[in-house]
């Protein structure tokens, strides 16, 4: 049996799309694109902030650091901050994308991501 190639499966699935299905389509990836463009100029902000609470929760006493342990606390911290920062945004165009695919009527796995 022959496949189609990806492309051809995406553009058919675009070309059967009603009206309605592809506005909501349309609105859904603007909502996208304006929550990346709007994070990616808060996220210094956003890391900064989940640091700080980082840092109040565990803490950076020295003296509770082991004699052998090599690398700064600090550090591990602040990429924690930013990996956290990160999977919250994730999970907010997440969130957008099942919006739209509610009021489409569809769910994920049917429109083939």
């Amino acid at each position: 049996m022959k496949e189609t190639p990806p492309i051809r499966q995406r553009f058919n699935k675009v070309a059967d799309m009603t009206m309605h299905e592809a506005v909501t389509n349309k609105r859904v990836e603007g909502a996208i694109e304006r929550m990346n463009d709007r994070f990616a100029k808060c996220e210094p902000a956003l890391a900064q902030s989940r640091y700080r609470d980082l840092l109040t929760r565990q803490g950076s006493s020295p003296e509770l650091r082991p004699s052998y342990a090599q690398g700064d606390s600090s550090n591990r911290m602040w990429k924690a901050a930013k990996q956290m920062v990160r999977y919250e945004h994730l999970h907010r165009l997440n969130k957008i994308r099942n919006v739209g695919e509610r009021i489409i009527g569809r769910r994920r796995d049917e429109m083939g991501r």
